[in-house]
């Protein structure tokens, strides 16, 4: 079995109009979800072995409170800046083929995109209509290869936005 976690980037900071849109940080919201879902996804069991994310900065930016806890298993890809769902599987496809858990972290549309073709029903893909920043979609494959991820094959294991999950846990 292979778990695929895809994580889109926490909010960003648009106060310098004048940054490059990969030049662009999280803003306060943004780091503190950042920091909340790699929390969340260590207590969760969904530690990933391997993560692949975007070279954006507020990408790398969401990425950190992760390598701060789980060390360096991270690969920073050009290719996965503004990326399309093919663009994603051609990643995902060349994973670490060792690796059981794969993290993706990238951006919108493609993200959203990916989620709803992975989804193996459409009542599913139907929940990624709207993938807000910071959410995080886990979804487990019945095979021993990334090479075999495919649309409408993913089980979808978790669907969580960070506002709500923190709003749950500050219920609690």
């Amino acid at each position: 079995m292979k778990r695929l976690c895809l994580l889109r980037h926490a909010k960003s900071d648009w106060s310098d109009t004048a940054l490059d849109d990969a030049a662009r940080p999280l803003n306060k919201r943004g780091k503190k979800a950042a920091d909340f879902m790699a929390d969340f996804i260590v207590k969760r069991g969904f530690k990933p072995d391997q993560i692949l994310c975007s070279t954006a900065k507020r990408a790398r930016h969401t990425c950190d409170p992760l390598t701060e806890k789980l060390g360096p298993c991270v690969s920073y890809l050009d290719e996965l800046y503004m990326a399309m769902p093919e663009d994603h599987l051609a990643v995902i496809h060349h994973a670490d083929k060792d690796a059981k858990t794969l993290l993706v972290i990238a951006h919108n549309p493609g993200l959203e995109l990916l989620a709803a073709l992975l989804a193996e029903n459409a009542d599913e893909a139907a929940r990624f209509e709207h993938f807000p920043t910071g959410a995080l979609a886990v979804f487990d494959f019945d095979t021993d290869s990334w090479a075999d991820i495919a649309p409408a094959k993913g089980k979808l294991v978790f669907y969580g936005k960070p506002r709500e999950l923190m709003a749950e846990e500050d219920t609690r």
